[in-house]
């Protein structure tokens, strides 16, 4: 099984201007994801329509060949859109099995995480897979607060005070690995499938960023 290691990263971004490219410990985000996986020997591509993206994924050994049209690169436009946008340029130059997405967003994510997710998908014969982590706040903790009212967003949240009682285990889908079959996304489009597996990534290296708070936290983390 080939397993063809992919980094999905956009130009521009709602959140946080040029997130990808902002300075975290000295080094671009991004730059964590690339170096996550330099000691893997997989086919590697940045998916990006930035130049200077593509350009600094060379440094890491990517190859930077696809060039991310517009069509697939707006806020809208779906993860499984630009995937399949990208098998269709790779079916005649690549052979790929499987797709490791790796969102440049998650920069804790280590080699170790990268390898024993493939190998579970290995042991497992999984077809698709998703990296999470615990919930760092129990739904039944989560509340909605409209105007001057407020309720709990889950009708079963009054029955407990005591997060020992709780009767569900909560655990939330980090982002930061995705691993599928190229023929199933082929076929069913979807990253999930029967056949999923879930791998569990600790808190500490399961931050996602999506604003200055998220990078101040990553910082420390560091």
């Amino acid at each position: 099984m080939k397993f063809a290691i992919v980094v999905p990263a956009r130009k521009n971004s709602k959140s946080l201007k040029n997130k990808n490219l902002y300075l975290l410990k000295k080094k671009k985000l991004i730059e964590h994801t690339f170096l996550s996986v330099k000691k893997l020997k997989n086919l590697k591509f940045v998916l990006s329509d930035d130049k200077k993206i593509r350009k600094l994924s060379k440094k890491y050994m990517f190859n930077n060949s696809y060039v991310r049209p517009p069509s697939v690169s707006s806020s809208k436009t779906s993860l499984v859109k630009t995937l399949l946008h990208f098998l269709s340029w790779a079916k005649n130059k690549h052979s790929i099995d499987f797709l490791v997405i790796l969102q440049p967003t998650s920069p804790l994510r280590n080699n170790i995480d990268v390898i024993k997710a493939i190998n579970l998908v290995k042991k497992k014969k999984l077809v698709t897979l998703f990296s999470a982590s615990e919930s760092l706040e129990h739904p039944y903790e989560s509340i909605n607060i409209l105007k001057k009212k407020w309720n709990y967003n889950l009708k079963n949240s009054t029955k407990y005070y005591r997060r020992q009682d709780y009767d569900i285990n909560s655990y939330f889908i980090n982002g930061a690995i995705y691993i599928v079959s190229v023929k199933y996304l082929l076929k069913y489009k979807k990253l999930v499938s029967k056949k999923h597996g879930i791998y569990k990534m600790p808190k500490i290296r399961s931050i996602d960023i999506n604003d200055i708070n998220d990078f101040r936290i990553a910082e420390k983390l560091l």
